[in-house]
């Protein structure tokens, strides 16, 4: 197989026609909102996808077109599934589901049945994230506060903040949450953003001005600061560390 004949061929065709392919920094954002049970970011992404899509450029996997979007959801599900165990869901249950969709998504008879398919598996891997972050607590008042959380996750957010917008004493819901969680609205916040930091530096290359941008902490300083105080690493330190290192060699299993 002459590959890097391929290879160039398709390089100049795409560098001489201005070819933009979709942005693989937004495929990530993407696939770190899915792990991480933002819910309301996946289904504002999902109104948004053919629209940017329409823009931008996916591999042409297949002659067939139908094929070839087949493809590429067969490789979204393949990384969302290994997005979400990389967050805590049971190996077992991601890699079924992950076998369900394929599933599907072989049968889809049309390009509108694929596209439905990359809703549906997004916002299905989301949801289920979601549940598991609150799966073991038993007041609503935690549940809502947790719901909040995660879809305002890029704000600065506050233990007062949380309250007000669930119209409930900032002290009760204080207590509350502790009881059921095992730690306070501040730490949940602090790790649920430590967690998506860790997620963009093994995958992206952003700096730390713009994750803490991102993310809605205050300067890059106390992004950083509070980075090394969580994992005992700079930022920087924990990206040589594990930058593009694969989740699976990491976790010894394999599909």
């Amino acid at each position: 197989m002459k590959i890097d004949s391929e290879l160039e061929k398709q390089l100049v065709s795409e560098r001489d026609n201005e070819v933009k392919r979709v942005s693989y920094d937004n495929e990530i954002k993407f696939y770190t909102m899915i792990a991480s049970g933002d819910v309301a970011g996946v289904e504002e992404f999902n109104r948004n996808r053919r629209a940017t899509y329409e823009k931008s450029r996916k591999g042409v996997l297949s002659a067939d077109k139908l094929s070839s979007e087949k493809y590429h959801a067969v490789i979204m599900t393949a990384l969302i599934s290994r997005f979400c165990i990389e967050a805590g869901m049971d190996i077992a249950v991601s890699y079924s589901l992950s076998d369900i969709f394929i599933r599907h998504i072989d049968r889809a008879k049309n390009l509108e049945d694929v596209e439905n398919l990359y809703d549906a598996i997004a916002l299905e891997y989301a949801n289920r994230m979601r549940e598991l972050s609150r799966s073991n607590v038993v007041s609503r008042y935690v549940v809502l506060a947790i719901d909040y959380i995660r879809d305002h996750i890029q704000e600065t957010l506050t233990v007062d903040q949380v309250a007000n917008a669930l119209a409930v004493n900032a002290s009760y819901l204080s207590k509350l949450f502790k009881h059921d969680m095992g730690k306070s609205i501040s730490s949940y916040i602090r790790d649920s953003k430590i967690e998506i930091a860790k997620n963009m530096l093994r995958h992206l290359d952003e700096s730390s001005l713009e994750i803490a941008s991102y993310l809605g902490f205050s300067s890059q300083s106390h992004f950083i600061q509070v980075f090394k105080k969580e994992t005992g690493m700079t930022p920087e330190e924990y990206r040589k560390q594990h930058y593009h290192k694969s989740w699976i060699s990491e976790s010894g299993e394999e599909e």
